[in-house]
């Protein structure tokens, strides 16, 4: 989707007056995020969206999707913080992933010394 995203008071009307159309652009705009990132990411991607609608619609307010919503970003966060300063690795696997690799030694030459 090349096109910019409209103004905040344009999204605010149309969400106002046509939820659906601001519902179909904000679906449109979500998807072609998704699409245009790495595409060993996009799995996860559509996997964060499907929780996040699923909040969204079980929440009985928008207030409550907001409060619900800012909740699970902050735990997102709270684990980045850990695994950063910490050292807690409570990642799933699948973020996770084991790397291996063989070290290899250099010699040192007289120059180099």
């Amino acid at each position: 989707m090349q096109k910019d995203l409209p103004d905040f008071d344009t999204l605010m009307e149309l969400a106002k007056n046509d939820p659906t159309a601001f519902e179909a652009l904000r679906e449109q705009y979500i998807n072609a995020v998704i699409e245009n990132s790495p595409v060993n990411m996009q799995r996860r991607l559509r996997g964060l969206q499907f929780q996040i609608d699923a909040k969204r619609k079980t929440s009985s307010t928008p207030m409550k999707a907001c409060i619900t919503l800012s909740a699970m970003m902050h735990d997102s966060f709270d684990r980045l913080r850990r695994v950063l300063n910490e050292g807690q690795d409570d990642l799933p696997a699948e973020t996770n992933p084991t790397i291996s690799a063989k070290i290899l030694a250099f010699e040192t030459t007289a120059a180099a010394q």
